[in-house]
């Protein structure tokens, strides 16, 4: 009778070889720098065709412009600002306040697969920038981080309803602050 271990049992186990914990948490900005370019790469030119759409969409009344500039530079803050975070949190240890800066930070991110790139994929019923890397990137990249955490015990299960709490409230102030950060760069560059 063979007993191996399933092959998805023995990827997992060859990564965390690979990877100390410390390294899987520089892959997050890391993994958030490849969403953001796919987005950079395909945003300018879905979001312009699809504005009416998205100021529906919106929970609150707000007439939000995006131009390509705005676009590029609110992804180059939610780019820039998350490598800075990451490298200021990346020596904390287990239970520390900075690695959990660094989860609410990915919880953040995995919030971000959900909604907006999953929802409105299923709501148009097609692509929108950034969903390939949302889903089959930051979507199991999430999961693997979490689960380790917490069987490393980085992080206790109780800890996360917390985390994911704080990132439900932090993350429409965060894209708030990226959008009209990147809108007063784009101003401030003359866009």
């Amino acid at each position: 009778m063979n007993h191996e271990r399933p092959s998805k049992e023995r990827f997992f186990e060859r990564i965390d070889a690979l990877l100390t914990f410390r390294q899987l948490l520089f892959a997050i900005p890391l993994v958030l720098t490849l969403h953001n370019a796919e987005e950079a790469l395909t945003m300018p030119g879905w979001v312009p065709e699809h504005s009416g759409a998205i100021q529906k969409a919106l929970p609150f009344d707000v007439n939000i412009q995006f131009t390509s500039i705005q676009l590029l530079a609110s992804l180059s803050l939610a780019t820039i600002v998350p490598w800075i975070v990451a490298l200021l949190c990346m020596d904390g240890g287990k239970g520390s306040r900075k690695v959990y800066v660094l989860l609410l930070l990915q919880a953040i991110v995995l919030l971000n697969v959900f909604m907006p790139h999953l929802a409105w994929s299923l709501l148009m019923g097609r692509y929108n920038p950034g969903v390939l890397t949302a889903v089959g990137v930051n979507l199991p990249f999430s999961w693997y981080l979490f689960r380790r955490a917490m069987r490393e015990e980085y992080i206790f299960p109780s800890k996360l309803i917390p985390i994911f709490v704080s990132a439900l409230v932090i993350y429409p102030i965060v894209a708030w602050l990226l959008h009209f950060g990147g809108e007063k760069i784009a101003q401030g560059l003359g866009f």
